[in-house]
């Protein structure tokens, strides 16, 4: 019956966080300021805004929503409306562990009260036991009073997925407007997309390292948990080994910290990191963790994409950069419509941009990440005028893009091709722009052997390619977009003389990506070793998962460009990005 030494005595809850070391790196967080990227698109005042924030504020997303829809702002959406109330359902949870801990807070001081007391009863027990003679019967021990649990939250988030343009980021957002200082909930929100924010995660662990230190993930989740208590991640996304082999790791350090965490994707949960490499040593371990600690899953399933525009709203799309070019896009000129005057319709829309009355631009080296820099060909009043190649098919990755999108509120770009499967990787860099553009709020001015909804159109059919084993295809059940499997055409699975014969040889892209589809007929799910180890045109099986995160990329990548034509996008850019008009 020996007591806790002083020193064990429970902290403080304030305090407990003061042990935290501190990361000599930057915070994985990036700074935030204003309401979320999604609310600061919407054709509202700043006003307005907090007219719909304190509506959240006191009724949660359902009523944010409601305000939203009231004001013609949305339209009315049964898929966004199930999501809403997926989304109060986390918010009311989070309302009742608020109360549940204030509780808490009041019972666990009169516990160190108590504890306090009894230590000091305990001590002159104790020196009582010690001095008393051997016959004499020692004193009753003191009973230790037991300390109170801490409250966990019911549930740690909640997993949103679905098709693209439904509102699932803007629906994110307005939760995370929602759990704002006047709803009382005491919790540091921030929103970030999650490919930032992994980068920030990985940044932080190499300096850790570097420095000797141990358990550099956890260290990274304290870190995090000092400035957020909920989390919301647009985007959401495994795509590379490094990252899923950390992210069980981490996201089980964030929630012992008390974190809570919302997430976005095209991809249903179990798609996650679809077919990478030992994904089976990372991917499920995480799926389990997410269920044991609540988090919820909804699937958001909207009428349409409502980024898009609809053809009755197409003369809305004013304020061309220039009318030269005919173009019923404002940003976006198709190359064959222009004959010969690319060039000099960019030049026009660049000076536009710029503000420039007279001369061009300069070229200027602008720094991207790891230390590199990036030749301009023309820089002037926040525009940056490049090529397709120079962004796109040298080796620049999202982590570029995004210091970009930073330096520059807008770029203009010539040169876009319409994208065949052979050109994957330049399309997926170009998805990344556009992905890294449309989050930062900034402009995009382009020339195009395309239109923006056909431009892609290629590696949009990626998203409906899963893989087959055993001659029997992996299509069946719901796809991320509601769409039936019949309507994708995937690729027919492999016959059992084509299981058993040698493999056919390719002749173009096209046909490397049907057969890598079809993947090693033999291959057991999860075995890498087969999975990956036979590779088509420099396609292996185990990168067709990839392969289908293009696929959704590039109809996320093509909603954004159509919605960012439009007169609403213009003056969110404006806004956000501070342009005068």
């Amino acid at each position: 019956g020996g007591a806790a030494a002083p020193e064990a005595v429970a902290a403080a809850p304030a305090e407990a966080s003061a042990a935290t070391p501190s990361l000599s790196a930057s915070s994985p967080l990036p700074p935030t300021t204003g309401p979320p990227p999604g609310l600061r698109r919407l054709p509202l005042s700043a006003e307005a805004l907090a007219e719909v924030a304190a509506a959240g504020c006191s009724g949660g997303p359902v009523s944010a929503h409601a305000e939203l829809v009231e004001r013609g702002v949305l339209e009315w959406d049964a898929g966004q409306a199930s999501c809403a109330q997926a989304l109060q359902d986390l918010w009311l949870g989070l309302k009742s562990h608020r109360e549940a801990r204030e509780r808490w807070l009041e019972e666990h001081g009169r516990w160190r009260s108590a504890y306090t007391e009894w230590r000091n009863k305990h001590e002159e027990w104790e020196r009582h036991r010690r001095k008393a003679d051997e016959a004499e019967a020692a004193p009753p021990e003191p009973l230790e009073p037991t300390e109170p649990p801490e409250p966990s939250p019911a549930s740690y988030g909640c997993y949103v997925w679905g098709g693209v343009g439904g509102g699932k980021s803007l629906l994110m957002d307005l939760l995370v407007d929602c759990c704002g200082e006047k709803a009382g909930l005491n919790r540091a929100v921030r929103r970030v997309h999650f490919h930032e924010f992994m980068h920030g995660v990985h940044q932080s662990l190499h300096l850790l390292r570097q420095e000797g230190r141990d358990r550099t993930t956890r260290a990274v989740a304290q870190q995090v948990a000092q400035e957020a208590q909920l989390l919301a991640f647009d985007e959401f996304q495994v795509t590379n080994i490094s990252d899923a082999l950390i992210v069980e790791t981490l996201f089980d350090a964030l929630f012992a910290e008390g974190v809570v965490v919302v997430m976005t994707s095209n991809r249903p949960p179990q798609d996650l990191y679809r077919d990478g490499l030992n994904r089976h040593l990372a991917i499920p371990q995480f799926l389990a963790l997410l269920e044991r600690r609540g988090v919820a899953f909804h699937q958001l399933v909207a009428a349409r994409d409502f980024r898009a525009p609809l053809e009755t709203s197409e003369p809305a799309l004013e304020e061309a950069s220039s009318n030269v070019g005919g173009s019923r896009w404002r940003d976006f000129f198709c190359k064959p419509e222009l004959g010969e005057g690319g060039d000099e319709l960019l030049s026009t829309a660049f000076a536009g941009a710029a503000r420039l009355e007279t001369g061009r631009g300069r070229p200027e080296e602008v720094p991207i990440a790891w230390g590199r820099k990036l030749k301009v060909s023309e820089v002037a009043g926040g525009v940056g005028r490049f090529t397709f190649s120079q962004l796109c098919a040298e080796a620049l990755n999202a982590d570029d893009y995004l210091l970009l999108a930073r330096r520059f509120h807008t770029l203009v770009i010539a040169d876009v091709p319409r994208f065949s499967l052979a050109q994957h990787n330049e399309a997926r860099r170009f998805t990344n722009l556009v992905d890294c553009l449309y989050e930062r709020h900034a402009r995009l001015i382009v020339t195009a052997d395309a239109p923006p909804e056909e431009v892609l159109a290629s590696m949009e059919g990626l998203s409906g390619i899963l893989p087959r084993r055993a001659g029997i295809a992996a299509e069946e059940g719901p796809h991320p977009d509601g769409e039936p499997a019949a309507r994708r055409g995937g690729a027919p699975s492999a016959t059992p003389a084509e299981a058993r014969g040698a493999a056919p040889q390719p002749q173009s892209m096209e046909e490397a990506v049907q057969l890598a589809a079809r993947g090693p007929n033999d291959a057991a799910p999860g075995n890498d070793e087969q999975s990956t180890g036979s590779g088509v045109a420099g396609v292996m099986a185990g990168a067709v998962g990839s392969l289908q995160e293009s696929g959704f990329a590039a109809r996320r990548a093509t909603s954004r460009l159509l919605h960012m034509q439009t007169a609403e996008y213009l003056a969110a850019h404006r806004r956000q990005r501070r342009v005068a008009a």
